[in-house]
């Protein structure tokens, strides 16, 4: 049975094609990155002839990025979430203070790519939907301290990482 055009017409979204894809590509990019860093990080035992997490026990900097690879996914589910908020209309400031979290986040722990992405998905929602903008957090709702709280605790983890990685980098200093 064929689909008529009122039912696809009918099917609006908020968000413009532009940010969706632009943030469902940052979306992928964040669970490719754990497979990525555990790709590498099996290659190198595996050309040391040692165990899988040797590198991660004897490497401060490794330990520090495969804690970084694996907050990835939760950056993830936390865009993701936001994303699906933002296309239903609902909890509109909270998803965007969520995604600029994700973003500076992104930033701090050195992923540019994923940072610019985000950012320009942001740019774009906000070119096209000003007035998404002026709506307060509504922390009424069920789930709104949890997603608040959760993106809070992984942009914290972003800021730890990024001191133990100048500590390392910089060990006198």
């Amino acid at each position: 049975m064929r689909k008529s055009k009122n039912f696809l017409a009918g099917n609006s979204r908020t968000i413009p094609a532009k940010s969706i894809v632009l943030f469902k590509t940052a979306i992928y990019f964040f669970y490719a990155i754990p497979l990525i860093f555990v790709t590498y990080l099996y290659l190198i035992a595996l050309h040391a002839q040692e165990t899988f997490f040797t590198p991660v026990i004897r490497e401060p900097i490794i330990t520090i990025m495969f804690v970084i690879a694996m907050l990835n996914p939760f950056f993830a589910v936390l865009t993701k979430v936001a994303v699906n908020d933002l296309e239903s209309k609902k909890h509109v400031k909270l998803s965007y203070v969520t995604l600029w979290m994700v973003a500076v986040s992104q930033l701090l722990i050195g992923n540019l790519f994923g940072s610019i992405i985000l950012l320009l998905g942001l740019y774009q929602q906000r070119k096209e939907q000003p007035a998404l903008l002026e709506k307060k957090i509504d922390f009424k709702y069920k789930g709104a301290y949890v997603r608040f709280l959760g993106s809070t605790l992984v942009f914290f983890l972003s800021i730890v990482c990024l001191f133990l990685l100048i500590k390392i980098h910089f060990p006198n200093g």
